[in-house]
């Protein structure tokens, strides 16, 4: 099954976006803050990272920076509150499967 971490410190959107990418069969690991995203990143093996944008900590760019830097394979997509879950989750099958890259 393949792993996406979500980055956002807003527990209810965390929540919202992970139930959709669960429903297409994504193991989800949500984090709350960009230090645990990096200690996150050690521990597991992901396919793409999403950061909402007003992650707190670092700017959400940097983020998405420092994270490349750590795991060049891994795609990084930055978000915001705008952004429908439906069209987040199409973007990960679309990674998952080989389809288009962030």
């Amino acid at each position: 099954m393949p792993s996406i971490m979500l980055v956002d410190e807003i527990a209810t959107s965390r929540q919202e976006l992970a139930r959709a990418m669960e429903a297409e069969g994504f193991h989800v690991v949500p984090t709350d803050s960009a230090a645990s995203a990096v200690r996150e990143l050690w521990e597991g093996s992901f396919i793409v990272v999403f950061i909402a944008s007003g992650v707190e900590g670092k700017n959400a760019q940097h983020l998405s920076d420092q994270l490349r830097d750590l795991a060049p394979e891994i795609e990084t997509i930055i978000y915001g509150k705008n952004d429908e879950p439906r069209h987040l989750v199409r973007k990960a099958c679309e990674i998952r499967d080989g389809v288009a890259a962030a």
